[in-house]
Parts: structure tokens; C-alpha cells; sequence
């Protein structure tokens, strides 16, 4: 064990006594030794605008305000009395006196007294006072967080990436020396169908995916960014993986999606496999990646920036390698034992990429062993047995996988969690909300597949594969419950959390296969061939049918992003972009109220991969800019919003109309380029259709 190991485990045992023990021992103010984030520009500027109103009023003085990365000190003076706040992101501040929404303070006391209106104005500022998900001690979880330590998540997610590597190559090496170039050969050559079948396939879905607009999937949502570590608070694996594409060569928005485009299109050799590793014939598994390949969720998911892609693709691949490696602890020779325990110790390294990428799909990751205890076909006691002990050691690892991600992840991010309501709600739509994403539009579930899965149940009743249906039914429980959501709201941007979601339906419609197959097998020659010609043709065309409208979906954040990206490309092929700003309004504001999860959010976005030679800053409340400076302004939509469709977002319209005011004000006599935005949203904040502009010089 290193050094460095050696101290994360002793902060990672001094946060757990201090969790026990619940210590009120405070440290000195100041910020922490290293933090993740650095405070965004709009952010500080924000922040001045309000202390120089403040200065403004009297009676105490704004004597400086200095802000290095994450760290901002604010010096405030009465007389001869000096007083300094600190303020910094989330858990950047070693003993905060205020943890707002988004930023953390420390205020001395004496400053309440000396100058009582800058400790509300400041706390205004962070957002609503938000409260411990535990009663951790504070300055332990900052040390937790900051160590330099091995644990820490882009650590591990490097290492796990080298290891799926390398564990993937051992594999492959395995089977091939088990097997011989020659028996590979031999099996291709046996069933040239099969093979060709899966890669007509995975060729079919990145033709999809590459052909559907490249888009967010919600109203932000990021690349990794031309040089700096970018925001790795839920998305280690995925930054780790563009890390490496950027390192490789030119760093774009094209390369970037692209790389999400493929890894989505994985899926579908992958539950393919998956089918055939839970004994499904040949065909069924074909039928079950086609279902991937043309599922609307799947394919538009590619075509985005979300991580929820790379997480889903990693938490199958586990999966798939779970149920293949099944039996690992029934052979008694050392040699085969070993090679069978490589797909088991592979799978666990892409389950914890998966939570790496995304951790709000670590309970979904319990149903892999479910698989292979429950599906078992003419399997003997001892066989039973193995597995179920599999089972066990999976689960226990499963849950120290938990415990990482919650103290490494979870609590770091302050992300809030599920809401009880939320998943009652989810525990009583559980089966009707198929019924709703299949039957209203766009149709997020395909009615082929939801037909499909439907009569693969009624298979499985008609089979008595008892323990298939138990196994999917638990399944659909742990991918739903325990986010608390569900598919009859929020569309597409909801279902983007249920990784598991499409693979299982796939599964579950492949039992309907394998039924016909068996059935078709016992009749004559001259009648299976036309039948299989039939219902391959059948199968596409309704697949393809049913899943267009779909494809085609676009919310209004979507229809922003791509008018935006369309003007700031054609400037920056011009090279009319090179030093200037792009002026917009921010749909989240630190008013402590709901987001509106309305309205593109450029700054946080693929655009900074579209135009790199572009600023991006969001208007404040005192805005100033450079005079004579290349400026532009982009008029988003959430500027014509209602103020009556968000009642629950208050103070938060209001800056944003005074905002959208000071916008108008500035880019009046400037050229623009308009766009009505015909897309629905997420929620109905808009009268009429808004429109969009995009003013700022030609030159």
C-alpha cells in the first residue's frame, strides 16, 4: 500500500468516526486545500454588480474583492474595522457560516453588526439555505474530497479504463487459445448469417445515430472543454474517455458526439449476446439488438452529449459478461476457473465505469445477478448453489461500489435525493407507464416493442419460466423505484436515467422470439423459410415505422441549440468570432427556487466545442462590457416566457425579464438573425411559439 493510499483510507476512516460520533469540533475559516471547481465568470461578475450596489448604499465600504479560481475573498470596511467574507462553490469553504444552493460563505459575526445588509444580500446570492443529507462533519467530508488521494473518482475512473483494457484483451486471449484461430474460423464459416447479422446490425444503428441531429438531450449539458479538467461531479468516465480523444487529436463538437454516437451503438451487439448467454436462439437475439437499434430513447440518447449513454453501454456490457461468465465456481480446474473469472472481474470493472459515469444507475446494477439465479434451464443443484454464492459476492461488492459513490460522489455534489413522493408515484405507475410511452407522442416506447415485450410475458406464462418473469419483474422495480421516476413526464430527458431500460424490453420481446422459433422449427421445410422471410421483413418495417416519430422529436432546447450552433459555426468558419463575446441569459439564477428546465443554456453546452474562439457570459445585473469590443447577444427563449406559466419560480423571472431588458437595451441597433422556435417543451412556459435572435456585428 502507498503512501497515498494510506492516507485516503485514514480520511476515509476519520469520516466515518467523525459520521459516528458526530463531533462539533470547528476549524479556523479559509478555503480547502484543493477544490474540483472553480467559480464561472458570469458568477463573480454577478457578485460585484450586487456589492457595488451595496457600496452604493452605505454606510459600510467595498474595499476589494479578489477571486482566484475557486476562491473569492470580499473585504468590506467601517471605520477602521475591516471585515472579509469568503465565498466559494459547494464544500469549498473549510467551516462555512451559510451553505446555499450552489455556493458556500463564511460571514465573521462581527459583520452582522457592523454591516447588516451585506450577510442577506449574500445569502441571496448562494441560494436557499439547503440542509445536510447527514450529519457529517463538515471539515472531514472537505478533507474526504480534496485528498489527493487514489479514491478520488477521475483517479479510479483512469485506472478502471486501463483495466477493462487490459482485462478485455486477457479475454479475448483466453477464448482464442482455448478455441484456435482455426475453431474461430470454423465457427464464422458455420454461421455466415449470424455473424453477418450482427454486424448489419451495429452498421444499421451508427447510420442512425449519425444521421439524427447531434442535440443535448436537456437544457445543459457539456463536452469536455478544449484545454482544463472540466466538471467531473457525475461524469468521471465519461470526461476520462474524452480525455483521451482530446489527447489523440483535434478536440471538436463532430468527435465528440461521435464518440457517443458509437458508444450507444455498442449496445446492440451487446444485448444480442446477452440474449444468447441466457440460452435465446440465434434469432431471437438478432430480433433483440434490432429492437436497441431503432428504439427512439436509444437512438436520439446517441445523438446527444448526455453521459447516461456511455453508462448505459458500460452497465450492459457488465450485464452481458455477468450472465456469459455464469458458473465460474463450478469448474474445479484452475486453469478453466481462471478464465472464467476474467469475464466476472471485467464485468464488475464496467459496472463501476457505469457508476462513474452516472451514479444515479448504481441501484439498477442489482438486477445482473438476478439473471443468472432466477433464469436457470436444466441447471443441477450444485450448479444452483455456485451461482447463488455468485450471487452474494456480487452483491456485497455491489454495495461497497454504494458506499464509495455516495461519499465520493453523492455527498461531494450535494445532489439532492430522490423524493418520497416521487417514488410512490413511480411504485403506482409502475406498469401503466408503458402504456403511456408507447401510446402517446412522440412514443418514446415503439408500440412494436411494446407489443413485443408484452407477448414475450405471455410466453413466459405460457412456458412457466416462472423464474424469467420474477427475474424481469424485479428488474423493472429496481430501474424505477429507487429514482423515483418514471416515463409519463419529462419525455426523453427523464428517460435518459434508466440505462437498463431498452436492453430489458429487449430481452423480455426475445422470449416471444425464441417461442415462434421453437414453434417454427417442428414444421415443414417448404413453410419456415417464407416464415422467416416474412417476419424479418415485418419486424423492420413496423420497427422502423412506429420509432420515426421519435427520431424526429425536438424540444425547444434542442431547436435553440441547433439554430445557435448553425450562426456561431458559419461565423467561426469565417473567422469573425476571434475575440469576441457571446451575451446571454441564464435560465438558472441563484434565487433559491425550482430550475425552469425550459431554456438552452449555451455556457453549458457543446457550443463552447462549436465556436472555441468564443467568450460566453451571461448578463448580470450590472453588466459592462468592453467598449469597442467584438460583442454579440443571443435573445433565447426564455426571454419570452410567461411569467404566470412559472409560478413557482418567482424571483427568478423577474431577473431574468430585467435581464432580457438590459440584453434588448445593448444589442438594439445591432444586426440580427431571427428563428420562430416551433418545438414543444419540456413545459409549458410560452404563450405562442417564441422566437430567437442572434444580434452582433458582420464584420
Amino acid at each position: 500500500m502507498t503512501r497515498t493510499d494510506a492516507r485516503a483510507l485514514a480520511c476515509a476512516a476519520g469520516l466515518l468516526v467523525g459520521v459516528a460520533a458526530a463531533d462539533d469540533a470547528r476549524a479556523a475559516p479559509g478555503f480547502t486545500e484543493r477544490c474540483e471547481h472553480a467559480l464561472p465568470r458570469e458568477t463573480v461578475e454577478d457578485l460585484a454588480a450586487r456589492m457595488r450596489a451595496l457600496h452604493a448604499e452605505g454606510p459600510c465600504a467595498l474595499l476589494r474583492m479578489n477571486t482566484s479560481m475557486h476562491q473569492t475573498r470580499v473585504e468590506w470596511g467601517l471605520a477602521d474595522a475591516r471585515y472579509t467574507v469568503l465565498l466559494a462553490p459547494r464544500d469549498c469553504v473549510a467551516e462555512p457560516s451559510y451553505k446555499g444552493e450552489s455556493l458556500d460563505i463564511y460571514a465573521p459575526p462581527e459583520l452582522a453588526v457592523a454591516c447588516p445588509a451585506v450577510g442577506p444580500a449574500l445569502q441571496e446570492f448562494a441560494g436557499a439555505e439547503r440542509q445536510e443529507l447527514v450529519p457529517v462533519v463538515r471539515t472531514t467530508v472537505a478533507e474526504v474530497r480534496d485528498a489527493p488521494s487514489a479514491l478520488a473518482p477521475w483517479n479510479v475512473a483512469v485506472a478502471a479504463w486501463l483495466a477493462a483494457l487490459v482485462l478485455s484483451l486477457l479475454t479475448a486471449l483466453t477464448r482464442l487459445r482455448a478455441r484456435g484461430l482455426t475453431g474461430l474460423l470454423s465457427s464464422i464459416r458455420a454461421r455466415p448469417w449470424w455473424f453477418g447479422g450482427l454486424a448489419t446490425l451495429l452498421l444499421f444503428a451508427l447510420a442512425l445515430r449519425f444521421s439524427l441531429p447531434a442535440t443535448p438531450s436537456n437544457w445543459y449539458g457539456a463536452f469536455l472543454p478544449h484545454a482544463g479538467p472540466g466538471d467531473p461531479r457525475f461524469g468521471a468516465s465519461a470526461i476520462a474517455l474524452q480525455a483521451l480523444a482530446r489527447a489523440l487529436g483535434p478536440w471538436s463538437d463532430e468527435l465528440a458526439f461521435g464518440l457517443v454516437r458509437v458508444t450507444g451503438a455498442l449496445a446492440v451487439p451487446l444485448v444480442a449476446l446477452l440474449v444468447r448467454g441466457l440460452g435465446g436462439p440465434r434469432s431471437a437475439a438478432l430480433v433483440a439488438g434490432f429492437l436497441v437499434a431503432v428504439s427512439p430513447i436509444a437512438a436520439r440518447l446517441s445523438a446527444s452529449s448526455a453521459e447516461h449513454v456511455l453508462a448505459g453501454t458500460c452497465a450492459l456490457a457488465a450485464w452481458t459478461l455477468w450472465v456469459r461468465g455464469a458458473g465460474a465456481c463450478e469448474s474445479s480446474a484452475a486453469p478453466r476457473r481462471l478464465a472464467q473469472l476474467l469475464p466476472r472481474i471485467l464485468a464488475l470493472t464496467f459496472a463501476l465505469l457505469a457508476v462513474l459515469a452516472r451514479v444515479d444507475c448504481w441501484p439498477q446494477l442489482a438486477l445482473l445477478p438476478l439473471w443468472t439465479v432466477l433464469v436457470a434451464r436444466g441447471d443441477t443443484t450444485r450448479a444452483r448453489r455456485a451461482r447463488a454464492l455468485d450471487a452474494l459476492v456480487y452483491w456485497g461488492l455491489w454495495a461497497l461500489l454504494g458506499a464509495y459513490a455516495w461519499w465520493f460522489i453523492v455527498v461531494p455534489s450535494n445532489h439532492p435525493p430522490p423524493e418520497l413522493a416521487g417514488v410512490r408515484a413511480t411504485a403506482a405507475v409502475l406498469l401503466s407507464q408503458f402504456w403511456y410511452a408507447a401510446t402517446t407522442p412522440p412514443y418514446w416506447i415503439s408500440p412494436l416493442c411494446l407489443s413485443l415485450t408484452s407477448l414475450g410475458v405471455v410466453a413466459m406464462l405460457i412456458t412457466r419460466r416462472l423464474g424469467t418473469l420474477a427475474a424481469t419483474a424485479l428488474s423493472v422495480a429496481l430501474i424505477f423505484i429507487p429514482l423515483g421516476r418514471n416515463l409519463t413526464h419529462d419525455g426523453l430527458t427523464g428517460a435518459r436515467y434508466f440505462v437498463l431500460l431498452v436492453p430489458l424490453l429487449a430481452v423480455v420481446a426475445a422470449q416471444a422470439v425464441e417461442v415462434l422459433d421453437t414453434w417454427l422449427a417442428e414444421r415443414d421445410a417448404r413453410v419456415r423459410l417464407p416464415a422467416h422471410v416474412l417476419g424479418v421483413v415485418a419486424i423492420a418495417l413496423l420497427g422502423i415505422l412506429s420509432a420515426r416519430p421519435g427520431w424526429r422529436h425536438e424540444y425547444n432546447f434542442q431547436a435553440e441549440y441547433r439554430f445557435l450552433a448553425q450562426q456561431l459555426e458559419t461565423l467561426h468558419a469565417r473567422g469573425r468570432l476571434e475575440g469576441c463575446t457571446l451575451w446571454y441569459v441564464r435560465p438558472r439564477q441563484p434565487t433559491g427556487e425550482p430550475d425552469l428546465d425550459c431554456c438552452l443554456d449555451p455556457a453549458r453546452s457543446p457550443l463552447t466545442l462549436v465556436a472555441p474562439d468564443l467568450t460566453f457570459t451571461s448578463i448580470s445585473s450590472d453588466p459592462t462590457p468592453e467598449p469597442g469590443a467584438c460583442q454579440l447577444y443571443y435573445r433565447g427563449t426564455l426571454c419570452e416566457l410567461d411569467p404566470a406559466l412559472a409560478p413557482r419560480v418567482v424571483k427568478g423571472v423577474a431577473r431574468i425579464k430585467r435581464q432580457c431588458a438590459q440584453l434588448d437595451q445593448r444589442a438594439r441597433d445591432l444586426p440580427v438573425t431571427t428563428q420562430t422556435i416551433e418545438a414543444p417543451g419540456l413545459n409549458t412556459r410560452y404563450r405562442g411559439a417564441p422566437v430567437v435572435e442572434l444580434r452582433g456585428p458582420t464584420r
